[in-house]
């Protein structure tokens, strides 16, 4: 699975506040040997590791703070303490609804290694519905899900699955990595009497404890643990699962975690106090909205970001009708699917990429009992659609606590038909299916949370991936019935910040004027409205035929892997270096300093190194034969490659990436080289970017237009620019641009929604502009603070636009643009210092 920016840069925060653990620990040993020596106790701030390593992070300035009155702080650490007296480590990662709490979650288990043996460990994973557990348990046992495929690879393919009441041993727990589902109800005492359940005895875990007539034993391990539970007479300790997760020392995993503490003080202290009664070695939230003053935010990730990265389908279309019957708010619905379907069947056809719009529709009733004068029932909405308008029966499907219809349905699948999907709650949490692109909201409720929660539903991104050149398909719709839609807009807005979707407020807009942001088509000036305007692709050679160029088919696909490798040991002794001394915590709770020959083949894994490496690297077998010739390099003992693996980890990293976009590169010239890659324009119009003859945009009621001394811009391609679109930078440009004679035309490319150029990197590249001389010359450019010159991101642009337009302009000597008759184009990257005398030049050249 490819990790989003903000997700690697999240799993660096982890590794960062690790290491910084492991620092704070080695200070803690070293106070105690020398207090123990004065038989002193250890002052609290050295015994409280965590509070001392989130000092360290928060002096080198890398906390990401919280946000109050308007400014953003960085708090202290809030303390946690078990009940056997040890400092518990507790952060949070706050990353909003359809971020990818769970996939950090267990991409976090590899971070938190070092807690556990090579091969074992527990982890108690809590979840707060049914739904969320259900959906966890099946991508968990499913060994084709990528979230079990990265547990394997965190556990060198020992995992083994528990739920509350299945049992296991210690030899388990040596040996596998062992994770323990829990809803809320089971895991806090205030959630419900389940809880209680815990301090039974059982069998299922005498191997973790003494023989019950052996006093002697029983009652040193008590000295070790005073807070284990006894039998009512006080004479042998239970065999309770409680007990045995008090003498593990689980990591312990919140998902949801803003779900799990209550809604005041006392509610919130019930919970933190039974998650400490665990005796958790680590605790880590996963929530949209931390409680402050509860958590400690190591990561913030907010809504940009993850629209940024293209998981979210934004802006959010509000459609209302208030003078009509539901009946008509489902035609609408339906006229819009249609539309949607007629869009993914043409993308499809031209970029074999796979996408199914489905519709979810919010009802009042589903109960069979539940028929009621006036309410809108499932069953008549399902009749509706199938007797009047005309939709298939096998395409709808009511889910409901009573009617499963989804269960079994593998909705992303081509044979799957399921185009409409009818409920009230039963998806509020639990289900993502990116295919959801409509909502249409029949019901009448007034609860904020249900209509945000629903909302979430429609919002995701099929494959985390934009579709190129589809306003329609980047974007979700919501349908309401007889409801305000400016009341809609805001709860919306606000319900979006509540799930941690910060900073989205103006992609959600309405149909109707005033009501704040509106989506607004915009015309092509008169003279251009009837030019067609195409710009080409980076198109790959397919037998007599092309196609985009696909970067992992094409690229990746091309290179040989068995030439790729690590290189030459890497020196520590020059590094800054942080002499980590490896605390081991026993069974019992006992810490001991392990020695090298201790450490030699326990923690230190390859996998570690694997995992790094797949983003680069899709074939895990060569991975693993890269890091493992790294490693074989190395020639230091474990323990120092232990105490130094984070900056190894990277170093490789790094060097791989380099290396395998040197190779990238030199194929993609190679190619072009061979005619395997062209970029100009074809005569089959659907290969080539046609410039849209309109253009959607959201704007403001308080917008203003694009404009210098009081005279709005006249140039632009499209009647009407807003200064919202632009930073100071790209605003003088516009403008000199917009005055400059021999330019008739420019526009302002939407960033990444309108024209991209694929290169041999993952990620395309979007230019800022394009103009076009009064000779029909066109002009892309890219526009760049000075602070950004000489950057690799830019480094890149400027070697791959020369490549590019090496390539366009080749295609015109070999006589390949004469059936189109295109002018060649020019291709730059501008920068804030001299743009003025680079334009200066390109307007005046003749080539």
């Amino acid at each position: 699975m490819q990790l989003k920016t903000y997700q690697q840069k999240a799993l660096e925060q982890l590794d960062r506040w690790v290491e910084a653990l492991q620092v704070a620990i080695k200070d803690r040993e070293e106070a105690k040997a020398f207090y123990a020596k004065r038989k002193k106790p250890v002052p609290g701030d050295m015994a409280n590791y965590p509070a001392a390593a989130w000092q360290n992070l928060k002096r080198q300035g890398i906390l990401p703070g919280i946000t109050q009155d308007g400014d953003t702080i960085v708090p202290d650490y809030i303390s946690r303490t078990a009940t056997s007296g040890e400092p518990i480590p507790h952060v949070c990662m706050k990353v909003p609804t359809g971020g990818g709490k769970t996939l950090l979650g267990v991409a976090a288990l590899e971070r938190l290694q070092t807690c556990w043996s090579k091969t074992g460990g527990l982890v108690l994973w809590i979840v707060p519905t049914k739904a969320i557990y259900q959906q966890t348990i099946r991508a968990f046992r499913t060994r084709e899900h990528p979230y079990r495929q990265m547990l394997e690879y965190a556990a060198g393919g020992r995992v083994r699955l528990l739920e509350k009441d299945g049992r296991f041993t210690r030899q388990d727990v040596d040996n596998y990595l062992c994770i323990m589902l829990l809803m809320l109800p089971s895991a806090n005492r205030q959630k419900g009497k389940e809880f209680l359940k815990i301090f039974r005895d059982s069998s299922g875990y005498t191997s973790f404890f003494p023989e019950q007539d052996d006093a002697t034993t029983s009652q040193s391990l008590l000295e070790q643990h005073p807070d284990l539970k006894k039998n009512k007479k006080g004479d042998w300790i239970k065999h309770s699962l409680i007990n045995t997760l008090k003498l593990i020392r689980p990591v312990v995993i919140l998902d949801e975690a803003h779900k799990a503490y209550g809604r005041n003080d006392r509610d919130n202290q019930d919970f933190v106090r039974s998650v400490n009664r665990l005796n958790p070695r680590f605790v880590l939230e996963l929530s949209a909205t931390p409680k402050t003053g509860i958590s400690n935010i190591l990561v913030n990730i907010g809504g940009q970001a993850l629209h940024a990265e293209e998981m979210i389908k934004l802006p959010i279309k509000i459609h209302s009708l208030t003078n009509s019957d539901w009946k008509d708010t489902l035609a609408r619905t339906k006229e819009k699917l249609q539309e949607l379907e007629k869009e993914a069947k043409h993308l499809q056809q031209n970029e074999n990429r796979y996408i199914r719009p489905i519709a979810l529709v919010r009802v009042e009733r589903t109960g069979k009992e539940q028929k009621q004068s006036g309410m809108i029932h499932a069953q008549n909405v399902q009749k509706y659609l199938i007797q009047n308008l005309a939709v298939p029966e096998g395409q709808v499907r009511v889910q409901s606590s009573e009617h499963k219809g989804l269960e079994g349905e593998e909705l992303f699948s081509e044979m799957n038909e399921v185009r409409w999907i009818i409920t009230k709650d039963a998806l509020k949490e639990g289900w993502d299916c990116s295919f959801a692109y409509l909502l249409a909201l029949l019901d009448n409720t007034r609860a904020k949370t249900a209509i945000t929660q629903m909302v979430g539903r429609v919002m995701r991104q099929p494959q985390a991936r934009a579709v190129n050149d589809s306003a329609l398909l980047n974007q979700c719709y919501i349908y309401c019935y007889n409801r305000d839609v400016g009341t809609t807009v805001e709860w919306v807005k606000t319900g979006l910040e509540k799930e941690g979707l910060t900073g989205l407020g103006t992609s959600v807009i309405s149909d109707d004027h005033g009501q704040g942001a509106t989506l607004r088509k915009i015309k092509r000036r008169k003279r251009y409205r009837k030019l067609d305007i195409f710009l080409p692709r980076v198109l790959h050679k397919d037998g007599r035929q092309w196609r985009p160029l696909d970067y992992d088919r094409d690229i990746l696909g091309s290179l040989n892997w068995d030439d790729i490798h690590a290189g030459e040991a890497v020196s520590l002794d020059d590094r800054d270096k942080m002499a980590l001394t490896v605390v081991a915590v026993g069974l019992h709770g006992e810490g001991k300093t392990l020695q090298s020959d201790t450490v030699t083949g326990n923690r230190l894994t390859l996998d570690y190194f694997v995992r790094r490496l797949m983003d680069t690297i899709p074939n895990p077998w060569q991975a693993a034969r890269i890091a493992d010739e790294f490693l074989q390099k190395q020639k230091k003992d474990d323990a120092r490659l232990l105490q130094n693996r984070i900056y190894l980890a990277e170093v490789l990293r790094q060097r791989v990436d380099d290396k395998v976009d040197k190779e990238a590169e030199r194929i993609f010239c190679s190619k072009i080289r061979d005619n395997d890659i062209h970029f100009h324009l074809v005569t089959d119009r659907k290969l080539n970017y046609e410039l849209g003859k309109t253009l959607e945009i959201l704007v403001t009621d308080d917008e203003k237009p694009l404009s210098s001394q009081g005279k709005t811009v006249q140039q632009s391609l499209f009647e009407d620019v807003f200064e919202s679109g632009f930073n100071r930078l790209e605003k003088d440009f516009a403008l000199y641009l917009d005055g400059e004679k021999a330019i008739s035309w420019w526009h302002r490319i939407a960033a990444k929604q309108e024209y991209a150029i694929q290169g041999w990197r993952r990620h395309k590249v979007y230019p800022d502009f394009i103009a076009c001389r009064t000779d029909k010359k066109l002009l892309i450019l890219e526009t760049k603070g000075i602070h950004l010159k000489g950057n690799e991101d830019t480094n890149y642009k400027k070697r791959l636009l020369y490549a590019i337009e090496n390539t366009y302009r080749s295609a015109i000597d070999r006589g390949e643009m004469k059936t189109i008759g295109e002018p060649p184009a020019t291709y730059r990257i501008l920068f804030e210092n001299n743009w003025r005398e680079e334009m200066s030049n390109i307007i005046q050249s003749e080539n």
